[in-house]
C-alpha cells in the first residue's frame, strides 16, 4: 500500500514536458521490427514515437538501445532497462513483466500460398494439416501459442522475411503476421511477380494490442507503469495516438527514397 501511496502521491506533482527540462531519464530496449521499431525510420519508429511522447507528457526522457528481440527480452528482465519497446499483450508474460495500456490495436491475419486453395477458415483445425512458419522468439497470441506448441507442422524461421520467402516459394503453406507488417514488408521488400503468390485469407485471426512491457522485478517498475500509463491517457485526450497512426499510415516513419504508403483509401 505504501509504494501505491507514494507513486500517486509522485503522479500529483510530476510536471509536464513543457515545464523546463525532465526530471527523470530512462533506458528502453527495443528491437528492429518496422515499421513499429527501427533505428532505420523517424523518431525510432511509430510506436517508440508515442511512447516518448507519452513519457514527455511526464517530463521523462528516453534513451533507446536496440537490439535483437530475444537479447532486447533477456536484457530488460535482467533488469538492465527500464521497459522493453514493445509487445502483444500474452498471458504467459504476466508472470514477468506488467503491460501497459494498449498503445495500438492491430489485426492479426493469415497468408497463405496462392496455389493452396484455402481462402477463408473458421477454427485452427481447419488449416492443422498446413506447414505453417513462424518467426523465432515472436508471441503472436494465447491462441496461437497453444496451437503451434508440439505441432509437427510448425517451422520456426529467424525473421518474418524469411518466412514470407519461404511462402513465396512454396516451403511454407501459411503464416500468421500482423497485417500492418505484412503488408510492409511485402510492399516494400518483394515485387510484384513474388507478391502473387501469397494471399491474404479471411478472417482475421484476432485483434492483437500492442504495449510497453515493464519487467517486475525493478525496484522502480511501479513508478514507470504509472507515469506511462498517465502520458498515454494524456496522448488519447490530445488526439495524438490517432494523429501518430495516420502519419504511419502515410509513410511518414519510413526511409524517403523507399516510402510504404499504407493509406489506400
Amino acid at each position: 500500500m505504501r509504494t501505491v501511496f507514494t507513486i500517486i502521491f509522485l503522479l500529483a506533482f510530476i510536471p509536464s514536458a513543457s515545464h523546463g527540462h525532465a526530471w527523470l531519464k530512462l533506458k528502453i530496449a527495443t528491437a528492429e521490427y518496422a515499421p513499429y521499431t527501427s533505428t532505420d525510420m523517424q523518431h525510432g519508429g511509430y510506436i517508440n514515437h508515442i511512447i516518448t511522447d507519452a513519457l514527455l507528457e511526464t517530463g521523462v526522457q528516453v534513451e533507446y538501445v536496440s537490439m535483437p528481440w530475444e537479447e532486447a527480452l533477456e536484457a530488460t528482465l535482467a533488469g538492465e532497462y527500464d521497459a522493453l519497446s514493445y509487445g502483444n499483450f500474452v498471458r504467459s508474460r504476466e508472470s514477468e513483466f506488467f503491460h501497459s495500456k494498449p498503445i495500438s490495436a492491430e489485426s492479426l491475419v493469415f497468408y497463405v500460398n496462392s496455389e493452396k486453395e484455402i481462402r477463408t477458415w473458421s477454427k485452427l483445425s481447419d488449416i492443422a494439416d498446413l506447414k505453417m512458419g513462424i518467426t523465432e522468439g515472436y508471441l503472436y497470441n494465447d491462441e496461437i501459442a497453444a496451437f503451434i506448441e508440439g505441432n509437427e507442422n510448425v517451422v520456426r524461421r529467424g525473421s518474418d522475411r524469411e518466412n514470407f520467402e519461404a511462402l513465396i516459394n512454396g516451403d511454407i503453406d501459411i503464416f500468421p503476421i500482423d497485417e500492418l507488417t505484412g503488408w510492409y514488408l511485402l510492399e516494400r521488400e518483394f515485387t510484384d511477380a513474388e507478391r502473387d503468390n501469397v494471399a491474404l485469407i479471411s478472417p482475421f485471426i484476432s485483434t492483437v494490442t500492442t504495449h510497453l512491457l515493464v519487467p517486475k522485478g525493478k525496484q522502480n517498475s511501479q513508478l514507470v507503469l504509472s507515469l506511462f500509463n498517465k502520458g498515454i491517457d494524456e496522448l488519447t485526450l490530445e488526439g495524438k495516438l490517432t494523429r501518430f497512426k495516420h502519419l504511419l499510415k502515410e509513410g511518414y516513419y519510413q526511409h524517403p527514397q523507399k516510402k510504404v504508403h499504407y493509406d489506400r483509401r
